[in-house]
Parts: structure tokens; sequence; C-alpha cells
């Protein structure tokens, strides 16, 4: 499964890991990374290189297969979307909404008519995805209360609201 994360800039490595033990974790290039997990049962593993070795695949054959797992629970499972005021909120059973975002059949087709002009999204952490109508100012001011309402909560991402642009990439924000 593909798992959103926050990119640590000039984090320092404090544990030293063996290359086979590495995450395999891809860099989106706009301050996000992407990690990828296994349900366990009771918890998650993440991948490492050596299971990517293991297995012959590459690394964007890991990212392709982990983001259509998503889309696919996606649709065995459903997400409720919610109104809020001038935003929606996105509910997916507590660990992938934020990782929603990378599910492109999500925004091109199942949401696309709640945000005809283009979508601003709020991921401030794993558990909480919301967005509103690129053109609202409204909600685009609701997404910053949502994020500074919950800043400092568990499995933090990031306090950017990102716009997701023609080519389906998603973009910070200037705040």
């Amino acid at each position: 499964m593909a798992y959103l994360m926050p990119s640590l800039p000039n984090a320092e490595a404090i544990i030293e890991v063996a290359e086979p033990d590495v995450p395999v974790i891809s860099d989106l290039n706009n301050g996000l990374l992407v990690g990828y997990l296994v349900d366990q049962g009771d918890h998650f593993q993440y991948i490492q290189q050596r299971h990517l070795t293991g297995a012959g695949m590459t690394e964007a054959e890991l990212r392709r297969g982990a983001i259509n797992n998503l889309a696919a629970l996606l649709e065995e499972k459903g997400a409720a979307v919610q109104p809020y005021g001038d935003t929606f909120a996105v509910f997916f059973g507590g660990n992938f909404e934020a990782s929603l975002v990378l599910v492109d059949v999500l925004w091109d087709e199942q949401l696309a008519h709640l945000a005809p002009n283009g979508f601003i999204v709020a991921i401030p952490n794993r558990d909480i995805l919301a967005f509103c109508d690129e053109k609202s100012e409204s909600g685009i001011e609701q997404l910053r209360q949502i994020i500074g309402r919950v800043e400092g909560g568990d499995h933090p991402i990031t306090p950017t609201l990102y716009r997701r642009d023609q080519s389906r990439t998603w973009r910070p924000c200037a705040n």
C-alpha cells in the first residue's frame, strides 16, 4: 500500500541501516514522500530494499502497484465524503486518508464535481484529508484553520496546502 509521508529536509541520519534494510521511499519532489507498507494484521511493515530486490521489481513498479492497491481498497471499502462549511472531509479508516491524494481516479472522476475549478487539499496528518474548490477563498481559509487545529497531532505530514495541477501533480500553494 502506498503511504504518504512528510519529507525531512536537512535531517541527519540517526540510525545507520544496512542497504538491504533501508525502506523504499519515493520522493514526490513537492515536499512529500511515499513509503510502501504491507498490512500484517496488527501492524504495518515497510517494504525494504531487500524485498524489492527479492521480488525483482523496480521502485516505479512498486509505486504503481502500491497505488493500484490503495485504489482497489478505496473501491472495495469506499470513502465517506462529508461537507463542512466550504470544505469537504474524506474519511477512510484512519490510516490512509492523506495517501488518497495519490489515487488519480478519486480526483479525476469521483470528486471532480465538488471542485469544478480544481482542488486545494489539506493533509496535516495521515488520517486527515480535507479539500475545497481552488477558487473558494473561504474554503482555503477553513483548510488553514483545520491545519491549525490539528497541529502537533499523531503522524503529522504537512501544514502546507497543495493544489492539483493539470498534470495531476500536487504542488505546494503559496501561503
